[in-house]
């Protein structure tokens, strides 16, 4: 079933959105120079100084246990030159990150902790899937994918909530339907298209874009469905552990078809799964900044 709006009405549904989540034009920034092979380092660290705010906190998460450098940091640059680019790129985006993914979602009865818990712990897997799996999708994008995929629950709940009771009404009465075809019919739209659109305002990379709108249906993407089926896995091993909460319960089952592009056993789910307890301590210190 087709969605009933446009992409260009459903960006225009969010720009009309008062208070809507917003991505600091660091990250958008810093998305652009990375990709460049020959970035200057001098120039990212100044990149990044202009903004005090995220400038403190990356120093400080630079020193936490979480990333344990050997001598302590103490500027941007020594961050850049002990942890390299890609860590540090990720510790700016965590931090931009908690502004919008540590709330509470009244309309879904979900407490902050809950959804940053499964953000991070989902990132977190992400990457460690890109890592071991060494295919076309860097572990870098694998956790800013698996951080970012829930943004579309986020806008529904704090700011289409009215709305998506129909939605919440219909999956009582039809639990057996597919949410997304819920929301298609009592929306017009889905909460991954919502996320997705939301990523392109902010003018994330368009495989990024994809990890949020197929995250259920890895392969319908045209682009890296390696990437969508990375965070299609990582999302089901978070909830399957029961970090966090699925939200507003809007989840899908597992993709088969994300098992078979990772090449993914039951072993290798059990492998994750039951490393959980060991990453939400090494977490500590991103889950309470």
């Amino acid at each position: 079933m087709e969605s009933k709006v446009t992409k260009e009405q459903l960006e225009g549904l969010l720009q009309k959105i008062e208070g809507l989540p917003s991505m600091p034009a660091l990250v958008q920034k810093l998305e652009q120079m990375m990709s460049d092979p020959d970035v200057n380092v001098q120039a990212l660290s100044r990149e990044i100084a202009l903004d005090p705010g995220i400038t403190a906190s990356l120093i400080r998460l630079s020193n936490s246990a979480y990333y344990m450098p050997a001598r302590p940091i103490r500027s941007v640059a020594e961050a850049i030159m002990t942890l390299g680019l890609s860590k540090v790129k990720e510790i700016v985006l965590v931090v931009a990150a908690r502004g919008f993914l540590k709330v509470d979602l009244e309309a879904f009865k979900v407490k902050a902790p809950e959804i940053w818990d499964h953000s991070l712990l989902a990132a977190e897997i992400s990457a460690l899937i890109a890592r071991k799996l060494k295919g076309q999708t860097t572990d870098d994008v694998a956790y800013t994918a698996g951080l970012l995929h829930d943004t579309g629950k986020i806008v529904l709940a704090q700011h289409l909530a009215k709305k998506y009771q129909l939605v919440q009404l219909a999956m009582s009465q039809n639990p057996d339907q597919s949410i997304l075809d819920l929301e298609r019919e009592h929306l017009g739209f889905t909460h991954v298209e919502i996320g997705a659109s939301l990523m392109d305002l902010w003018e994330m990379p368009t495989e990024l874009t994809d990890a949020v709108r197929f995250v259920y249906e890895p392969e319908k993407s045209s682009g890296n469905q390696e990437l969508c089926a990375i965070v299609n896995v990582a999302n089901a091993i978070v909830l399957s552990a029961g970090v966090g909460v699925d939200v507003g319960g809007l989840s899908m089952p597992l993709s088969q078809f994300a098992m078979r592009t990772l090449n993914f056993s039951d072993r290798d789910m059990e492998f994750y799964y039951t490393s959980v307890p060991e990453l939400m301590e090494k977490l500590a210190d991103l889950r309470t900044f």
